[in-house]
């Protein structure tokens, strides 16, 4: 396979950023140029560089090399005479290492890297002096020491903090690898780390700020050491990963740092256990009191000694401290670990292949100059995870902590406890629970299944109290699981089941005071209280349950389930009873047989206006303690069955000609009502419409749905004219039965919706056909109704018709406004925060790529901001927050670049260093052997005007061929934001170049970035000489001269440059900006629309689902929920505004005038309540209407005209009904 010009870099793999949902057409791009790299690295042939040499005489490569004859007497002279120099002059030994490097590279002559001649032996490659074997003793010694002499300057290198970046130590160990094998330089290595990990062990021990002792001291010195510890793992994960295998590094981490971390944790402990001893000698031996075994962090057999004392509170919540201090840094090592691509990195019990401790025992004997080489470390041991055995160092406290842990615990929920009964029996009867919020947990349970609130009985929050000091012992438990350990785990796990069985105990007899002591609000609280310890087990069980030794039956996770189910089901059964019992029991209203008009026809029943109190109340309580979603199912199963009880007494009503209007009403209350009521248990817009309110929302709100179409059917029997009636059944059903409108005859669809509203819900809109504002107003309803904050609804709302809601948020606030308006600097934040929420969200949806240009394109148009997009590298000044998020988006793919080329200038800088940096004395190369044919390497001059056009081709190939990918890493949203700046170019008839707005900024972001010293050293991290700096502002000069974009006129080089990379690639990297261009045209993006938001119809699924499996997309990047909790809030704030806009028909996308109404908030500052409930507002008013007939149904006889258009239709649903 022959390419010509082809530059090695070309070939490069560059770690882009990738979007989480890739288009087809860049997932090919990205595939085509992978496979095409591969290719182009199994035939490119690269000049070897300085560390490629030295890999080359790896022991596993020397056997490559051939072997040279040279005399005895004459080697053993110019091993003298370099042993005599490097002991004369010390700073000459780099130079004699490159001697000795370039006599292997030029001549084939392979230095023994091993001490033992033995060891030669079993090796096929020759000696340096001939091809026999009978090396003597002078020249073994004599090698030895040189290798000795080079050696030091290496290793005082590497264990300084000032030696530079791995790049360059990587580079040092190298060189220790030519002189020793790689065993030895492993254990060299280690023991060097070792000691420096040791001293910052011990380092932090003396910065330790006063007023801290024991535990507590010892958990602030591993916090305070975990930052410098992991940068000192991963620097050495990365000098290790080019020199040795995986298995070997993995054992050298083990032996260098958590080895001796754990010794080092071990000694720290047998020191405070002696202090504790003193301290409870002196004491007299007063309190709790236990026995234990001596043992140390190895497994090892110590004598017994006893050793009584006891832990306080105190001294055991410093204990797991200091338990979770070790644990989260052995996390910390595993991510390390993992990132490099090594599996099964477990943090305990770790299994290994070969006989590791025996390998351990051998290391432990070696020291850094030692004779020993364990070649067993890299051959017969194969390490395949981590081995982190901190943990022994806690079994000096085993029968400490088991009882400390029963006693704290078992005490703690007995004085809780008993305090909670006195207090309730002091206070007086009927006297409601308070509530607590509990500790919100990320990896216990979904937001929507979290109870918000927890029992806490006369301010005294038992519940909480003894789950937070669950909570608390928890890490202890999870690190106590090793079998030494185990009782400690076993202790919690006992006394946590016995502990929680109390508490539902507790909650049962609470639950049961319910109504006769206890108030009805006290029950969702109970209920909450019941599902957070449910939720608690399930998480410590999860914790917990990686074990087969772990009795933890003894957790009450299932009579915790069993208690919730019971409480909830009181809560319902109790709900309806009322209603059933009381609240509907209405004498006066329900008298249907008076001949008199109820209230002169002015108003509904009293027993109605009750219901629709009590159920708000209710919502109110049920939103404000437990999770969402239970709240949502609670309150929906609440109001179908109470609502199945008022169609059962209106179905069975036969009321007075006077009561009709009553009965009209009555229903039509119910309906509206139900109505208002129904937004808050809706999950999304879908549940509105027939063909899928069955599938999605579930049995209750489906049942609803069906009681109300029967209550409207009710309402047509009893109020419909007899004539109308008769003719309908009799005369007219099978004609006019076809005329019946769509949905009418499915009672389990929300066709009554249709009655109770027409112009909210249209029939067209409840079939799911189109998307309009009404649809927007639903779910606007929804997300201002339903508890809590549901990211997928968030979600919804935010993509629905076009980013309908957004784009009246932006149009009604002063982003859109002209001229300069007064707003507040904080108003100012929370506007940008706003804007970047918006851009953070919609940018990561790859497979809805219109719709970030949908939501901003009226900002954009008002603000006379495309242009912009023209200049994004060029902008001084201050800028909109909008195109600093942009470039962010672009940097990233143009920063892996700048790395790249920075590196690989660095590099080709760094070339001429195999030549000596200082000239060796005449004596030292006369002494060189003659049989060796060595060459010296002079000094010369070179062509740096050949050089530098090289370089330069090189550079711009490189940029070249990973353009495509570069535009191809940037989301699907921004690229379609750009090719709508394109399109505006194009009409504002300004000249566009045919590169791209897209591939102009990233370019133009590229050539800013090689010309600025500050980007260029935060990506090299290290200092850059002048010569790269030189070559890389060159490299931004010939840039911007092919793509058109020089701002003087360019440096001769410039130009011939540029010629010889056409003349080796002739028309390529015009064909490669074509390719690169082509990913942001309009077919692209035709083929990625997935449906979601378009004018026509709905989507093909129901949107719920897919709003879950983009938001599972989404989650991937950070600050994900943040951002919509941002948005949510915004339209929390503006929801007056929205509904204005929403509800008017002129244009509410027109320009606001004076000043903006949208109010803007961060989300951050926010506290995070519940809307208090008011009751005298919820007493007399049905949302936002009075509670009265000329409010509550101002359509009045229109209202009736539209029932009785329906009545025919409706009569075919209550023919199936059966009461």
């Amino acid at each position: 396979m022959e390419r010509q010009g082809d530059s090695p870099h070309e070939h490069a793999f560059v770690e882009l950023p990738v979007p989480s949902m890739l288009s087809e057409s860049d997932l090919q791009v990205l595939i085509r140029e992978t496979e095409e790299k591969l290719k182009l690295n199994a035939y490119s042939e690269k000049l070897p560089s300085p560390t490629e040499c030295l890999k080359r005489f790896s022991p596993s490569n020397l056997r490559l090399l051939k072997p040279a004859s040279t005399g005895h007497q004459e080697l053993l002279d110019f091993l003298k005479t370099l042993q005599h120099f490097l002991r004369t002059e010390e700073a000459y030994t780099e130079s004699v290492l490159q001697l000795l490097i370039n006599i292997s590279s030029q001549c084939g002559v392979a230095f023994p890297t091993s001490a033992s001649s033995s060891e030669q032996s079993q090796t096929s490659m020759a000696p340096l002096c001939s091809v026999h074997d009978d090396i003597t003793q002078d020249i073994q010694e004599t090698w030895d020491d040189i290798r000795l002499l080079l050696q030091r300057p290496l290793l005082d290198k590497l264990s300084s903090d000032s030696s530079g970046v791995p790049r360059i130590k990587v580079f040092f160990v190298q060189q220790l690898c030519f002189l020793y094998t790689k065993p030895e330089v492993l254990e060299k290595y280690q023991a060097l780390r070792s000691k420096m990990v040791l001293d910052l062990l011990r380092k932090k021990q003396l910065c330790c700020p006063d007023g801290q002792s024991g535990f507590k001291k010892m958990a602030v010195d591993f916090q305070a050491v975990s930052p410098a510890f992991c940068a000192m793992l991963g620097e050495d994960i990365h000098i290790l990963n080019s020199i040795v295998e995986s298995h070997c590094i993995l054992s050298f981490v083990n032996q260098a740092y958590l080895k001796t971390l754990a010794q080092e944790l071990g000694l720290l402990m047998e020191k405070e256990m002696e202090v504790l001893m003193k301290d409870n000698s002196t004491q007299g031996g007063k309190g709790m009191r236990s026995s234990c075994k001596k043992a140390t962090v190895a497994p090892q057999d110590a004598p017994q000694t006893s050793r009584n004392f006891c832990l306080t509170c105190e001294q055991l919540r410093d204990l797991v401290q200091l338990a979770n201090a070790v644990l989260q840094l052995e996390r910390r090592v595993e991510d390390l670990a993992a990132e490099q691509g090594f599996l099964n990195c477990a943090g305990e019990s770790c299994g290994v292949k070969g006989n590791l401790k025996n390998v351990r025992t051998d290391v432990q004997t070696s020291k850094l100059g030692g004779d020993g080489t364990p070649e067993l470390l890299l051959q017969n041991t194969q390490v395949v995870c981590l081995e982190f055995e901190w943990r022994s160092a806690f079994r000096v406290l085993v029968p400490q902590m088991v009882h400390g842990v029963k006693m704290l615990l078992e005490d703690n929920c007995t004085r809780r406890l008993q305090l909670e009964k006195r207090t309730q029996s002091s206070a007086s009867s009927h006297n409601p629970l308070a509530c607590v919020s509990p500790r919100q947990e990320t990896k216990l349970c979904l937001e929507s299944d979290m109870p918000k609130m927890i029992a806490k009985a006369s301010f005294i929050c038992f519940c909480a109290d003894v789950l937070g000091e669950l909570d608390a012992l928890l890490p202890l438990a999870v690190v106590c699981k090793d079998d030494a350990l185990l009782a400690v785990s076993s202790c919690y796990v006992e006394v946590c089941g016995r502990v929680c069985s109390d508490l539902l105990t507790r909650l049962e007899e609470k639950a049961k005071e319910v109504p006769h002591s206890s108030p009805l609000k006290n029950l969702p609280t109970i209920l909450a209280s019941s599902t957070y310890i449910y939720y608690r087990l399930a998480y410590y069980e999860s914790q917990l349950g990686d074990t087969n030794r772990m009795p933890l039956t003894l957790l009450p996770v299932q009579r915790s389930q069993e208690v919730s189910q019971a409480v909830h089901q009181q809560l319902t059964s109790y709900c309806v009873q009322v209603c059933a019992t009381s609240i509907l029991q209405d004498a006066e209203s329900h008298y249907w047989t008076d001949d008199k008009l109820f209230y002169e026809g002015e108003r509904c029943s009293f027993s109605i206006q009750m219901w629709h109190y009590f159920l708000s109340a209710l919502r109110s309580d049920l939103w404000t303690t437990v999770s969402p979603l239970l709240a949502q199912q609670t309150f929906a199963q609440v109001l179908a069955q109470t609502l199945e009880l008022l169609l059962q007494r209106y179905s069975r009503a036969r009321p007075s000609y006077k009561r009709h209007s009553q009965i009209r009403l009555d229903i039509t209350a119910i309906l509206q009502c139900v109505k208002q009521l129904l937004w808050s248990v809706y999950g999304s817009v879908e549940e509105l419409r027939p063909e899928l309110s069955s599938e999605i929302s579930g049995n209750w709100v489906s049942a609803i749905h069906s009681l109300c179409n029967q209550l409207l059917n009710v309402l047509v029997i009893l109020s419909a004219p007899l004539t109308e009636l008769y003719r309908a059944v009799w005369n007219d059903y099978s004609e006019e039965s076809s005329t019946t409108p769509a949905g009418a005859n499915d009672h389990h669809t929300s066709f009554w919706l249709n009655i109770i509203n027409p112009t909210l819900f249209p029939l067209d809109l409840l079939r799911g056909e189109v998307e309009s504002e009404s649809s927007a107003m639903w779910l606007l309803n929804i997300v201002s109704s339903v508890p809590g904050f549901s990211p997928a609804l968030i979600l919804q709302a935010i993509l629905h018709h076009d980013c309908l809601l957004l784009r009246r948020l932006i149009c009604h606030s002063y982003l859109c406004l002209d001229s300069k308006v007064e707003v507040s600097p904080e108003a100012q934040e929370a506007a940008a925060e706003f804007v970047e929420a918006i851009f953070a969200v919609l940018s990561s949806i790859n497979n809805i790529p219109r719709a970030l240009t949908r939501a901003l394109e009226g900002y954009l148009d008002r603000r006379h901001l495309w242009d912009h997009f023209c200049s994004l590298a060029d902008s001084v000044e201050v800028e909109p927050v909008l195109f600093k998020c942009i470039s962010d988006v672009i940097n990233k793919p143009v920063t892996e670049l700048l790395g790249h080329l920075v590196s690989m200038t660095q590099v080709c800088e760094e070339r001429p260093s195999p030549l000596l940096r200082q000239v060796l004395p005449e004596s030292v190369q006369t002494k060189i052997p003659k049989e060796w044919n060595y060459i010296r390497l002079e000094t010369k001059t070179k062509d740096s005007s050949k050089i530098t056009i090289n370089l330069t081709i090189q550079a711009l190939s490189f940029i070249f061929a990973h353009l495509p990918s570069c535009v191809a890493s940037v989301p699907l949203p921004v690229r379609f934001l750009f090719y709508t700046a394109e399109k505006h170019q194009c009409q504002s008839s300004r000249g566009l170049r045919p590169t791209g707005l897209l591939i102009q900024g990233l370019l133009g972001f590229l050539c800013q970035g090689l010309e600025n010293g500050e980007i260029l050293e935060a990506v090299s991290a290290e200092p850059l000489e002048r010569g790269v700096k030189e070559h890389l502002a060159l490299l931004s000069e010939c840039l911007q001269v092919s793509l058109s974009l020089e701002k003087g006129k360019p440096k001769p080089i410039t130009h011939k440059i540029l010629q010889a990379l056409e003349e080796k690639r002739p028309k390529w990297s015009s064909m490669q900006l074509q390719k690169a261009h082509k990913l942001c045209s309009e077919s692209t993006f035709e083929r990625v629309e997935c449906g979601l938001v378009q004018d026509r119809g709905g989507p093909s699924e129901p949107a719920k689902r897919k709003m879950c499996a983009v938001l599972l997309e989404l989650c991937q990047g950070a600050g994900v929920i943040q951002n919509l909790r941002q948005i949510h809030h915004t339209i929390q704030l503006n929801e007056s505004l929205l509904r204005s806009t929403l509800a008017s028909a002129a244009d509410s996308t027109s320009s606001p005038e004076g000043r903006p109404s949208v109010l803007f908030s961060s989300a951050v500052n926010a506290p995070n309540i519940a809307p208090h409930f008011n009751p005298l507002l919820h007493f007399d008013h049905v949302g936002r209407d009075k509670f009265d007939q000329r409010e509550l149904f101002p359509q009045g006889h229109s209202s009736r005209a539209r029932q009785g258009e329906h009545q025919r239709g409706s009569l075919k649903c209550f023919s199936g009904m059966n009461f």
